[in-house]
């Protein structure tokens, strides 16, 4: 029987600067494909080299139309955040999170010493197995000392690794990888299996597969997949293979992220005004 995914938390729209669509467009394909629950997070970034802060009045504003238009539909919209690298920025991170109560927030390893873990340069200089060593190590550390609902794509350093013909032999590390799935579980965070290249039957899939199993083998339950979205026809994409990929690892999506660990609600849908959100965050 086909797991049904009818959640997906991890979305973007023209409010970051790799999105290119509206709220509005992409919760109606939302309701043609039969999704109920959409979460849009737009990125936040505090690199030196990548500053990122979304527009976040005219977000409020479009998200809580969005709400009201969609309502009928039986679509629920949740207002969210992806922060890169937070545990490296906990004041700002804190700060913005202490200002908006987003119901969705997301914690990303966007990068690694300092170098955008999805370029080549991040390869520079040592050998893969340091830097997938380091990568996992930095996700057990993120994890453990922030506190997210989501975390994201963690399998992301594997998809430029294949590109430069330097794959992931999980075995090699697999001290360092399951103490992050430990952490994660310990956490009690979602582990996201990201959808966005599923669809192209991935090099490290098997590399994929196995790491799932560890993370079940460490008491982990919490898997949410999201497609992650950065245009409309992306959204809830390769729901099918991801699937069969929890099927085969013996794991079922969370489908009501909101309802918590133990049943309590660990976040709340927020009606924020627009005209509430303060200048500073304005991008």
């Amino acid at each position: 029987m086909t797991l049904t995914i009818g959640a997906d938390y991890h979305n973007h729209t023209c409010y970051s600067p790799d999105g290119r669509d509206t709220m509005l467009t992409m919760c109606r394909w939302a309701v043609e494909i039969g999704l109920n629950t959409i979460a849009f997070t737009e990125h936040v970034e505090w690199q030196p080299q990548q500053r990122i802060m979304p527009p976040l009045r005219a977000y409020f504003k479009e998200l809580n139309y969005c709400r009201q238009l969609f309502s009928a539909d039986g679509l629920t919209i949740l207002s969210g955040v992806e922060l890169g690298n937070p545990h490296e920025h906990q004041d700002a991170a804190q700060e913005l999170l202490g200002q908006y109560q987003f119901d969705v927030t997301i914690a990303s390893l966007h990068w690694l010493h300092g170098e955008n873990i999805q370029m080549e340069s991040c390869f520079q200089g040592r050998s893969a197995h340091e830097v997938y060593v380091d990568y996992f190590a930095a996700l057990g550390e993120m994890a453990a000392t922030f506190d997210a609902d989501i975390i994201a794509h963690f399998d992301r350093i594997m998809w430029r690794g294949a590109l430069l013909g330097k794959p992931l032999d999980p075995w090699s590390i697999e001290s360092t990888i399951r103490d992050a799935l430990s952490t994660i579980v310990w956490r009690k965070v979602a582990l996201e299996l990201n959808t966005r290249y599923l669809g192209s039957e991935p090099e490290w899939l098997d590399a994929l597969l196995l790491i799932l199993r560890w993370y079940v083998a460490e008491g982990g339950t919490r898997v949410v997949v999201n497609s992650d979205a950065h245009a409309t026809w992306q959204l809830g994409a390769n729901r099918e293979i991801a699937a069969d990929i929890l099927e085969a690892v013996g794991l079922t999506p969370v489908t009501d992220l909101m309802a918590g660990v133990n049943g309590t609600a660990v976040f709340v849908k927020n009606e924020i005004n627009p005209d509430s959100v303060v200048e500073a965050y304005d991008g």
